[in-house]
């Protein structure tokens, strides 16, 4: 079973310390339009978000006896998450290709609480889920974790470059 929990929750941290550091820059960038840290998102949100699907896929999968209770639980904090994540792209896209001029405004502010907001019903959303494995504790499907692994293995290889690249750089 410890398997199942490394498989699920590896991905989610790591998601969860690189969205914190979005976060961050987000709210750097408000200093200043010259303060603007463009290139950050621009990769890092596929390397990000591959991790976090991978996570919410693995606990789909592990536990597909009980995706019934599973998504229950942890639908309207996903839903909302997706929402303030939807709101966030469209900001990007129009702050970084659509304004003409580099001023910071109520769309900036908005961008950066946008990530503030996802991340705390993200945040919610994993406590859901954990606190529904911790007290109900669903039978895993462990027959997956010997394909899963590699798996996990080669998502971490395939991102480890390119988010260090772009963190160290950026």
């Amino acid at each position: 079973m410890l398997w199942a929990y490394i498989l699920i929750y590896v991905p989610i941290l790591l998601f969860v310390l690189a969205f914190l550091y979005e976060t961050y820059l987000s709210f750097t960038r408000l200093k200043g339009p010259k303060k603007e840290k463009r290139g950050y998102v621009d990769a890092t949100w596929e390397v990000t978000h591959t991790l976090l699907v991978f996570g919410v896929v693995m606990l789909l999968m592990l536990f597909t006896k009980s995706i019934d209770r599973i998504a229950e639980v942890i639908f309207i904090s996903t839903f909302w998450a997706a929402v303030f994540l939807g709101l966030r792209g469209a900001l990007y896209i129009y702050i970084f290709y659509v304004r003409k001029k580099p001023t910071i405004n109520w769309m900036d502010w908005a961008f950066a609480l946008s990530h503030v907001f996802a991340a705390l019903l993200l945040v919610i959303t994993v406590l859901s889920a954990s606190w529904l494995l911790i007290t109900e504790k669903p039978e895993a499907n462990l027959q997956f974790i010997p394909v899963f692994l590699p798996g996990l293995l080669l998502i971490l290889a395939v991102i480890a470059l390119p988010i260090m690249s772009l963190y160290k750089s950026k």
